[in-house]
């Protein structure tokens, strides 16, 4: 198997209760926490990796520079009644973040998780980060067919503040076979102008003077394919104007839910090469989506 590496970074479990203790500062860095109770606390990741759930830090040396934390859970979607890990938390410190650190902790997660005799992993993501989708989709092969609004109620971190929690549920299926290909090397990148040829766009955009994109105009859901854009940089769309960005979450919101309903799963995503427009591809399933 053949992952992203970097030979100054290991990847293991959590051991000592220092290591545990730095999970917990390592939280309150990444998602600017200001308040303790926010972090999930050192007690109970211990208690969780004694009984089934995993912690693993990624080290440069004897720091602590990157956590994922995941619990045995049951996963009850569309009839299902599967034994999966549920990851909560995956984070690296903002100086490490170019080094595909977030990448490597998935990949061991899942090697863990299978060695447990286990074959789902699912965790939540705001689905209008474009890095994310990225990730998760594209890199990982995992899919979303699951819309939950304002999953976490009111969040107060520096980097949910002002919109509402809503998330993606991903589904990680460890064998799938979209999965199994990803652990050579990512598919080749789909380029925007054949996505667009392929598939309906659901958002006429228009830009305003400081070039952020506003959705002047929603299509009905009619085709095998459907394209549903995002901010390609939510941050700075917060940034300018919280406004558009709680209109981009209102609109996304109804879409994407009728959408899951309707059977499309988002399946990839893309990006223009320029870096300005950013999109999910969402297929009509007709089959069950871990098979895709």
């Amino acid at each position: 198997m053949s992952q992203p590496r970097d030979a100054g970074i290991v990847i293991r479990p959590l051991k000592t209760w220092d290591e545990f203790l730095a999970a917990e500062e390592l939280q309150r860095i990444v998602w600017k926490m200001s308040d303790w109770r926010d972090a999930v606390p050192g007690n109970l990741l211990i208690a969780a990796q004694k009984n089934g759930g995993l912690s693993l830090g990624a080290f440069d040396g004897d720091a602590l520079v990157g956590f994922t934390f995941s619990f045995l859970a049951r996963e009850t979607a569309r009839g299902m009644n599967q034994l999966k890990h549920h990851s909560h938390m995956l984070a690296v410190l903002p100086e490490y973040q170019a080094r595909k650190i977030g990448a490597r902790l998935k990949w061991a997660q899942r090697e863990h998780v299978l060695a447990q005799g286990i074959d789902l992993i699912t965790w939540t993501y705001d689905p209008l980060l474009a890095l994310n989708a990225r990730l998760n989709l594209v890199h990982l092969g995992a899919i979303a067919c699951q819309y939950l609004p304002n999953a976490y109620g009111e969040m107060t971190d520096g980097l949910n503040a002002g919109l509402t929690s809503d998330r993606f549920q991903v589904e990680w299926w460890l064998n799938a076979p979209r999965v199994c290909a990803r652990q050579d090397a990512p598919p080749p990148r789909t380029d925007w102008r054949d996505a667009l040829h392929h598939a309906q766009l659901v958002f006429d955009l228009a830009f305003d003077e400081n070039n952020l994109p506003r959705i002047a105009h929603v299509n009905d859901l009619r085709d095998e394919t459907l394209l549903v854009e995002i901010p390609a940089d939510l941050a700075a769309v917060k940034a300018f104007a919280l406004d558009l960005a709680r209109e981009w979450r209102t609109h996304t919101r109804q879409v994407l839910q009728d959408a899951f309903a309707g059977d499309w799963v988002a399946t990839d995503f893309v990006t223009s090469r320029e870096g300005a427009r950013a999109a999910y591809v969402l297929t009509r399933a007709h089959r069950d989506p871990q098979d895709l």
